[in-house]
């Protein structure tokens, strides 16, 4: 009896230990198949550029792209913006790659654009980059002066939400003092200068919210 019971019940064990390993191995192999790429990374997570007008494009940035694991997958960088590029647009990555980010101001007008960069890893891991650029009017200055005073002169920044402007003054090139707020005009008569001394001159704008636009190109006068 006992071995007609064994008989009897040794197919459907042989099933049911199939069924058991069956499933652990499946369970090994679909965590073995999950994309080793999910926690991929961006330092920084986003970026920001500023530009004047016409001007100079500003430094590169550098984004360093990691993920959890060493393994080695490739990647690829897609931007969505004409001002927007990436160098290198593609390669593979162990635990780290880097990402040089530019942009090209040439031909835009002011304004703050928006744009991203998406890196996609080969093993299914993503991630957008948010990227600002702000190009600000370009204001050209001059300066004039008599006995011990110095005239400045500027073209006038055409932003809807111009408040005023700023001028700034300092006795050494690229440094200096508290500006002076001479409001909304695009003249200021600097006063009580000192004969023998060269004077550095810089004019920034701001908006109804306080926030300052870069710095003009610098010009100089000296006094006699």
């Amino acid at each position: 009896m006992n071995s007609l019971q064994q008989s009897a019940r040794s197919p459907i064990m042989s099933w049911l230990n199939r069924m058991i390993l069956g499933g652990l191995l499946g369970a090994v192999l679909a965590l073995l198949l999950v994309p080793d790429a999910w926690a991929v990374q961006a330092t920084p997570v986003s970026l920001s550029f500023s530009a004047v007008q016409g001007g100079p494009n500003p430094t590169n940035q550098v984004v360093t792209i990691s993920k959890s694991t060493s393994r080695q997958v490739g990647w690829k960088a897609v931007d969505d913006a004409a001002w927007l590029s990436a160098a290198p647009s593609s390669g593979s990555i162990t635990s780290s790659a880097q990402v040089v980010v530019a942009v090209n101001v040439s031909g835009l007008a002011a304004g703050t654009y928006s744009g991203s960069l998406k890196v996609t890893l080969s093993k299914g891991g993503s991630l957008s980059i948010p990227v600002t650029l702000t190009v600000a009017s370009a204001i050209s200055t001059k300066a004039a002066t008599t006995a011990t005073t110095a005239t400045l002169s500027w073209a006038p920044n055409m932003d809807s939400d111009l408040a005023g402007y700023k001028v700034y003054m300092g006795t050494t090139s690229g440094l200096y003092g508290t500006p002076v707020d001479v409001g909304n005009v695009t003249t200021y008569t600097a006063g009580n200068l000192t004969a023998g001394t060269t004077y550095y001159f810089s004019v920034t704008a701001y908006d109804q919210s306080r926030n300052e636009s870069i710095h003009s190109g610098e010009v100089s006068k000296s006094i006699y």
